[in-house]
């Protein structure tokens, strides 16, 4: 996800146009002069039939306000995104998912206006101040023909070892899919490049060949393989892979998988729910609400039976009867247990809480673990009884792992029911991260700063919340980071190249077909140090 994401929108009227664009004439209508001059060089990046990538010389304090309208005057369709940084696309996916319209909402071949001025840097829309007034207008003419989406940008690019890359770029919406390109070899031709096609924006890259300089360009295809954009910028960017794998790339999925509310219930979701993990890949499973619940149709436990449509080569670390719905697993194909157990958590409410943990050892490269997959208090997230909870028992997950991780690097899976806007506190999140903790996707606060830290080297639709409801339309907001109640946290030693919060939407942002669970399914992509 793009650095300079759209964070915040205030509304004046109702752009009731499609969506495309390229750069015309200057039209003056600046309000006043303000502490600092007004942005200049605004300029279309990025150019397509129904989008547009904006920039201008960077002023102020990083922070901007940009307003387009249908006429020069400014007065018709007039709307206002705040952006950080000095990057703006308007594009057929309306990243506020609370907006009255949907995408898409340019015209291929209309002129559409631009203005930019400097704001204060602040967490809301309405408390940040004018540094600037606004620019002078700016008239850009979307293309009648060609791609209706925008190349990838931002594409990035990192070292998994000897044979492994991770990549993402900045996604062009719900439901589009896209074709890596990639070669030792850059003076060829981009269709000659060996390809992978993912249904997400970005990925794990393997077989590449050891110490060996790629290069890398993306491009937007619709579902039966056709080019929507143009690929990213040639020749492309650019990383070397080493020459040996010291710390091959683990996977690890953190899932409440729903329990079992009836036999009918569990026969319509249990098939989805093992394809969205056996999709993923995982090496450790953190798996909630995996219940001990029998379900009548095969007499299984609600957590052997999902265990059974996985595979033999995955396995509990424990029995899985005395944790209630809290388990964890692991691939045998990959890891080994070297201990494990079950520790019951401060008892509030009637069901009774756990921590299932692990020591691991990883076959391949020897290294050793601690994994631990907990499900704290659930209940309202503004009662300060409940909050002092999740907060007691968080304490107890970390002296857990102070008493029986060896000092081992440690990663936390759970459902924490507690997010960013709890209040009085989300309380568990300070105390994993006072223990010395990170948070991947430093998603502390409930404002356009959430994100801004993140750890994790690539983030893929994260933007999606965490919980989905059981809705078909896929919840989502307009921050880079969704509003989650599950997190996962790992020491500062573990190196996390990826986060990918996994949703089969179309392009609508619906999702396809059964949906799973009520919550979706997070893989991580760590290297241990």
């Amino acid at each position: 996800m793009s650095p300079v994401a759209t964070r915040s929108r205030m509304r004046a009227g109702a752009l009731t146009a499609t969506a495309s664009l390229v750069l015309g004439l200057v039209i003056a209508v600046a309000p006043p002069a303000q502490a600092i001059s007004a942005p200049t060089g605004i300029r279309a990046a990025y150019l397509a039939t129904k989008a547009v990538g904006l920039t201008w010389n960077v002023t102020g304090e990083n922070v901007y306000r940009v307003r387009f309208a249908t006429n020069a005057a400014m007065t018709s369709g007039n709307d206002t995104w705040d952006v950080r940084g000095n990057y703006f696309e308007l594009t057929r996916t309306d990243a506020n998912p609370s907006a009255a319209y949907s995408a898409p909402r340019l015209t291929p071949g209309k002129t559409y206006y631009f203005q930019v001025k400097a704001v204060t840097d602040e967490p809301t829309s309405d408390q940040r101040d004018n540094l600037s007034s606004y620019s002078n207008a700016v008239a850009v003419k979307l293309p009648s023909t060609g791609v209706p989406e925008l190349q990838p940008v931002n594409v990035k690019a990192t070292v998994g070892g000897a044979d492994t890359m991770h990549l993402s770029w900045r996604s062009r919406g719900p439901g589009v899919s896209y074709v890596l390109r990639y070669t030792t070899d850059p003076t060829t031709s981009v269709t000659s490049w060996r390809s992978v096609k993912w249904d997400v924006a970005g990925g794990t890259l393997k077989g590449l060949d050891p110490s060996k300089k790629y290069w890398f360009r993306a491009r937007a295809i619709n579902a039966s393989g056709v080019g929507i954009s143009n690929y990213s910028a040639s020749p492309g960017v650019t990383a070397t892979t080493t020459a040996t794998t010291p710390s091959p790339a683990l996977t690890a999925i953190s899932y409440n998988i729903r329990k079992m509310y009836s036999t009918a219930d569990w026969a319509a979701r249990r098939e989805a729910v093992a394809a969205n993990i056996k999709g993923a890949g995982p090496d450790v499973l953190g798996l909630q609400e995996a219940t001990p619940i029998t379900w009548a149709t095969n007499g299984k436990k609600q957590y052997a039976d999902i265990m059974g449509l996985l595979g033999t080569q995955y396995s509990l670390v424990t029995t899985g009867s005395g944790s209630s719905g809290t388990q964890l697993a692991y691939n045998e194909d990959r890891l080994s247990v070297v201990d494990s157990g079950i520790q019951m958590l401060f008892e509030h409410g009637s069901a009774e809480r756990y921590a299932v943990w692990a020591v691991f050892k990883d076959r391949i490269s020897s290294k050793t673990f601690f994994a631990v997959s907990t499900h704290l208090e659930p209940g309202s997230q503004t009662d300060s009884v409940i909050n002092d909870v999740r907060i007691r028992q968080a304490r107890q997950v970390v002296a857990l792992i102070a008493a029986k991780s060896g000092g081992r690097p440690a990663v936390i899976l759970g459902d924490m029911n507690s997010g960013r806007s709890a209040k009085p506190s989300n309380g568990q999140y300070g105390v994993f991260t006072g223990a010395g903790y990170v948070d991947p996707l430093d998603n502390a606060v409930g404002n356009w700063a959430s994100g801004a830290n993140a750890a994790a080297e690539h983030q893929i639709d994260t933007q999606y919340n965490g919980v989905n409801a059981l809705e078909r339309r896929a919840r989502l907001t307009a921050y880079p980071v969704g509003t989650y109640i599950d997190y996962v946290y790992a020491s500062p030693s573990v190196r996390v190249a990826s986060w990918r919060t996994v949703v089969k939407v179309d392009t609508a942002g619906s999702f396809v077909g059964t949906i799973p669970s009520d919550h979706n399914l997070f893989k991580l992509m760590l290297h241990l140090p």
